[in-house]
């Protein structure tokens, strides 16, 4: 299982330092305790680029309909 100490920062230095261990029994090497499971940063990443993408579109969209109401309006008569 791929993970993280679930124990105090204060009492082992895996979870001080914040290892992700990847470990067959899903235990701490150095003080035994179960680990908190790690997400996928992989797909993570993915969703981010994603909805950062979907969010930059948008936002050039809404400035080019705002420039171009913008001079249409000032050309008028």
């Amino acid at each position: 299982m791929l993970g993280y100490c679930s124990n105090s920062p204060l009492r082992c230095d895996n979870a001080y330092s914040i290892k992700i261990l990847n470990r067959m029994d899903s235990c701490c090497p150095e003080c035994c305790l179960f680990l908190l499971p790690a997400q996928d940063v992989s797909q993570q990443l993915n969703a981010d680029e994603q909805f950062l993408r979907f969010a930059i579109m948008v936002i050039i969209c809404t400035l080019f309909t705002a420039v171009y109401i913008y001079y249409f309006y000032s050309t008028l008569p």
